[in-house]
This record gives structure tokens, sequence and C-alpha cells, in this order.
């Protein structure tokens, strides 16, 4: 292991190197035109589609319990 080792240096600092900043590259080309906004659909209510999907279920479900007999 110990030929592995670095020896230390006098003059060594214990803090990390500066941090460079990114070189900003700039051209001459025009901006992209911007996309179309297209029409909205209109939103859907997830409050309405829950409830919409619990009543179905809740009468499917007694339904199922009048077949078998438990209501």
């Amino acid at each position: 292991m110990d030929e592995w080792e670095r020896e230390t240096q006098p003059d060594g600092a214990l803090t990390p190197p500066p941090r460079v900043p990114p070189t900003a590259i700039a051209t001459s080309a025009p901006l992209p035109p911007r996309p179309l906004i297209r029409e909205r659909r209109p939103r859907v209510d997830l409050r309405a589609l829950v409830n919409g999907a619990l009543d179905r279920l809740d009468t499917l479900g007694d339904g199922i319990a009048a077949v078998v007999g438990l209501r």
C-alpha cells in the first residue's frame, strides 16, 4: 500500500480548486419561431370523474350482492 500513496507537498492547499464558470457561446442565428398555441381541451374535473367511477362500482356491487343474496 505504501507504494501507491502520494507524497504530500509542502505548498499544497487543503481547499478545493476554484470553480471555473462555463464559457458562454454566442450565435448570430435568429431565435426560432414560437410554437403555435393549440386550442385547449376542456378540463375534466377529476373529482367528478372519480365520483362517477365510484358510483358505477357501487351500483355494480349492489347488483352482485343482490344476485348472490347478500341484500
